[in-house]
């Protein structure tokens, strides 16, 4: 028999409410503003019809695409500047620009490979000196590179990534006006990549590209920046965090981006392909960035959404199962009702919105995969910040500053 009572209802309702509502404070539910270049007026109509607004709309008629110097910093993978070289000299663009490398002095194997590039035009070679000691040589890297070009923009780039069109410079150099300063370009793991990585490597992006169309840039978990020359030297480079070895995209972004200064690309043309990461690197990233966390600004800030929406995520779970298991136990088969439809409604909810805004970057997970990934964000975390805390700090240094 069923006993209705106002405790039971009141509680019923709450839990169906919880379940509708839940889901809403998602990382994937909150609009994340796409780059478009308009170069044709739209209809109110057609704009209706986007899901998710453009973060940059620019008018590209009477701009002039400025020369470009494209800066790469290999460190023994002489065989992926071989294969993706080639990519970067064959972009199409309305302007001169150069590729340069700089090399660790010693490194043969990439020396080798340089030298069959050697009549390609718009390559320029310069070298780490060994004498260079206590600072990241990725960083030194990287200054030397930008001090070499002789155009007013740079890009710096991942030699282990290449671009998905003939049109990824072009796209981002649109950019390079209305006083930007700063242009991230999206990258995304190449096919064949595990579900999860790409899963997580999504989740943690969107809060990203929200809070650059909010112009409150924190780090760049990408591989592509586009950046002036002069404010570079002007805010001298790397100063402040050189000792630290890895984190370059982010500290750049961290220090540079003010205000609106910053634009970011997301269309397939504008978009690097990162090679499937092995274990080692992807542990690696999650750690060196639990280093450098401490050093960037604005992390209390960065850090908050994501903890409040792990904490409703974990929560809404949490009490739906107990209500489950306690309506059970006492044969309140109206709260076991309601306690049944509302995980539903939770679980279906998290897919269809997970699933969309997956779809809306071209990533191939299936919708149930969503719920298992997103409980697993905050474990992994919690796993990697144990690795962290067990690893020797000096490996996250240069010594000796």
């Amino acid at each position: 028999m069923f006993t209705i009572d106002n405790t039971t209802i009141i509680l019923s309702a709450v839990l169906l409410v919880m379940a509708l509502l839940t889901p809403l404070i998602n990382p994937f539910f909150r609009k994340v503003r796409t780059s478009a270049i308009v170069t044709e007026p739209t209809t109110p109509a057609e704009e209706a019809n986007e899901t998710e607004t453009s973060l940059t709309e620019t008018t590209v008629e009477n701009f002039s695409l400025p020369p470009v110097s494209i800066v790469f910093t290999p460190h023994d993978n002489a065989s992926e500047l071989e294969k993706y070289l080639p990519l970067y000299f064959n972009q199409s663009y309305d302007n001169d620009f150069q590729v340069i490398v700089v090399v660790p002095q010693g490194d043969h194997e990439t020396s080798d490979v340089l030298k069959r590039f050697a009549d390609n035009k718009r390559l320029y070679t310069t070298f780490i000196p060994d004498s260079s000691r206590y600072m990241s040589r990725k960083k030194l890297a990287i200054t030397l590179g930008v001090k070499a070009a002789k155009y007013p923009w740079v890009v710096m780039a991942d030699v282990c990534c290449y671009p998905q069109s003939d049109r990824w410079l072009q796209t981002l150099a649109q950019h390079c006006m209305n006083g930007r300063e700063l242009v991230v370009g999206y990258t995304r793991y190449e096919d064949g990549t595990p579900d999860y990585r790409l899963f997580e490597r999504y989740y943690e992006a969107r809060y990203i590209m929200r809070e650059y169309q909010h112009d409150h840039a924190y780090r760049c978990p990408f591989n592509a920046l586009m950046f002036r020359k002069d404010l570079f030297l002007r805010q001298e480079g790397f100063r402040g965090n050189l000792k630290y070895l890895r984190g370059e995209f982010d500290f750049m972004v961290n220090k540079y981006a003010k205000g609106n200064n910053l634009a970011f690309e997301s269309s397939p043309e504008g978009t690097l392909i990162e090679e499937v990461p092995t274990d080692k690197v992807w542990l690696s990233t999650h750690l060196f960035y639990m280093e450098n966390r401490q050093h960037l600004q604005g992390s209390g800030r960065h850090r908050c959404l994501p903890i409040i929406d792990q904490l409703v995520l974990h929560g809404n779970y949490l009490i739906l199962f107990a209500a489950l298991a306690v309506s059970l136990l006492t044969h309140n088969w109206i709260m076991t009702a309601a306690s049944a439809l509302s995980l539903l409604l939770t679980l279906i909810l998290r897919m269809m919105i997970g699933k969309r805004a997956l779809n809306r970057f071209d990533i191939d997970i299936s919708a149930w995969k969503v719920i298992p990934y997103e409980l697993a964000i905050t474990w992994k975390r919690l796993g990697y910040k144990i690795k962290y805390r067990r690893a020797n700090k000096y490996d996250f240094i240069s010594h000796k500053l």
